[in-house]
């Protein structure tokens, strides 16, 4: 069962886990972020390929494109045609993300780790869609799910990895939150909350860290968030520090406790709001 599932991950990863920031281009309208470029590669549907194969290949260049109907169009009819195919269904529920149709993503999310429980893409895409509908003890039960299977070594999901969990525009500028399972980099960050310019470049982060991050910064004022260079053990206390290219600062001090993510986004969400 755990090859199958390994196999099946694989092969939706190329369309769903490589895309999720590029469908976000879509649904967190002008976020471009780090391009994430999807290529089918010559080749890679075989003479001998059937037409379920061609469609899903065809599905998965529409999803790279960002068009995102016509994806669906060609998902569904899959899915209509092959319920069982894992891939058509992940396909359909990912297009229907990119086009903000959230309800009906939900639905068919719920329907994949229906079939397939352990499939990870699924619940981090869950994820996203529960923040946009603003259902948070849904967002916060599917987190569980993965930081549960994280904690097992669950096959086909890294500890070491982050997720992109929500987002949101302030005085019109996209905002994309990641959120690190194990505290990464010399700031030990919990979350990550990430402008970007039209060319894709980082401008500014907001993070939850250790409040020592903010003696880490470099000469000038940088700071590299995430950076695996030899990390100190985590500070007991937690804080929501800013960051620029040439400045940084403190938003708000925690205690020794986390806060709820929750809590987090809407001191955000406040402190931007002031700033202009």
């Amino acid at each position: 069962m755990q090859r199958v599932l390994r196999h099946i991950t694989a092969a939706i990863s190329f369309a769903s886990a490589s895309i999720l920031l590029a469908q976000a281009g879509s649904q967190f309208h002008d976020y471009t972020g780090s391009p994430t470029t999807i290529t089918v590669p010559a080749g890679s549907i075989p003479t001998t390929a059937s037409p379920g194969q061609t469609r899903i290949v065809a599905g998965k260049r529409a999803l790279a494109a960002k068009q995102f109907l016509e994806a669906k169009n060609i998902f569904a009819a899959e899915a209509k045609l092959h319920p069982e195919n894992i891939e058509a269904q992940l396909g359909l529920g990912d297009a229907e993300l990119g086009l903000q149709e959230y309800e009906a993503a939900e639905l068919q999310y719920r329907k994949v780790v229906a079939i397939q429980p352990e499939l990870w893409q699924a619940h981090k895409n869950l994820v996203i869609v529960e923040a946009a509908l603003g259902r948070w003890e849904e967002f916060d039960r599917e987190r569980t799910v993965l930081r549960m299977a994280r904690q097992r070594n669950a096959p086909g999901i890294s500890s070491r990895e982050s997720d992109v969990i929500d987002g949101f525009t302030v005085h019109g500028e996209r905002w994309i939150v990641r959120e690190y399972f194990e505290p990464v980099g010399r700031s030990q960050t919990r979350y990550n909350f990430e402008h970007f310019s039209a060319n894709g470049r980082a401008e500014e982060y907001i993070s939850l860290e250790s409040e020592q991050a903010a003696k880490t910064v470099t000469p000038g004022g940088a700071v590299a968030i995430g950076d695996q260079a030899k990390q100190p053990q985590q500070d007991a206390a937690f804080a929501l520090d800013w960051y620029t290219g040439k400045a940084h600062g403190t938003i708000k001090s925690y205690g020794a406790h986390e806060p709820e993510y929750e809590q987090v986004r809407a001191a955000v969400m406040q402190w931007l709001r002031q700033q202009k």
